[in-house]
């Protein structure tokens, strides 16, 4: 098997390849990420562009992805990326892209139950990620889209994919994740019973269609529930 050589240049032989220190750094990958940003200052999916397609338009939740990077700072060393004004632009753009109630709306994300397809449980859940990721959280845009959330729980402790919509693992888990941090409490306590029970009982390895391509074609993923469930339940064990 061929070695695999970290950071620090040292040799771990569990992965099967060899890269050395100068052919990757987490630096090249931030460099990428700045010279995607669309000039309204949010971040598309891959291509930068007009925002005239899916693929080059600017999303909310794509925009908090790129910001948990790029704008908490680096400590890699080497020649760290000028960061500070883009970090800016991009939370102008979502600033401009909350609605009036507090939620954001996901790009490639929907809800089959909800009014027009949409999803602002999810698309709000990963843009609060971003704000308590740099620790905004008494940013005005981050208060109305905690408010957003806890408006609409459902009485048995979920969340779906907006108002009135039936509890889904997917939901809940990313609404549970951001408000242990941005608002504990009752609500948050209920949610997380409601995710224990859907885990204990093996409802978490039943997928919901949360995704859909731009001709509203409907998928879904077998490894969503699984994978926001253990990060909310991690993050609970931390809290």
């Amino acid at each position: 098997m061929l070695a695999i050589r970290n950071m620090q240049g040292e040799e771990d032989s569990k992965l099967g390849y060899e890269i050395s220190r100068s052919s990757w750094w987490p630096e090249d990958g931030v460099d990428w990420l700045l010279r995607l940003q669309n000039r309204d200052g949010g971040f598309p999916t891959f291509c930068r562009g007009w925002g005239s397609l899916p693929f080059d338009r600017s999303g909310a939740d794509l925009t908090a992805h790129a910001l948990r990077v790029i704008g908490r700072g680096f400590t890699w060393g080497g020649s760290e990326p000028n960061c500070k004004k883009p970090t800016s632009r991009a939370l102008a753009y979502l600033s401009k892209q909350q609605h009036p109630d507090g939620s954001w709306l996901p790009l490639w994300f929907g809800n089959q139950h909800a009014p027009d397809d949409i999803n602002p449980v999810y698309g709000t859940s990963r843009v609060l990620a971003a704000y308590r990721d740099l620790k905004l959280l008494g940013a005005p845009e981050c208060q109305r889209g905690v408010n957003y959330l806890l408006s609409v729980q459902n009485a048995d402790g979920g969340w779906g994919g907006a108002k009135d919509c039936p509890s889904s693992v997917e939901e809940t888990a990313l609404a549970v994740e951001v408000l242990l941090n941005l608002a504990p409490g009752e609500a948050v306590k209920k949610g997380l019973l409601w995710l224990v029970e859907a885990v204990e009982s093996g409802r978490f390895r039943e997928p919901s269609p949360i995704g859909f391509y731009f001709a509203k074609l409907w998928y879904y993923e077998k490894l969503y529930p699984l994978i926001f469930s253990v990060a909310a339940l991690g993050r609970a064990l931390r809290v």
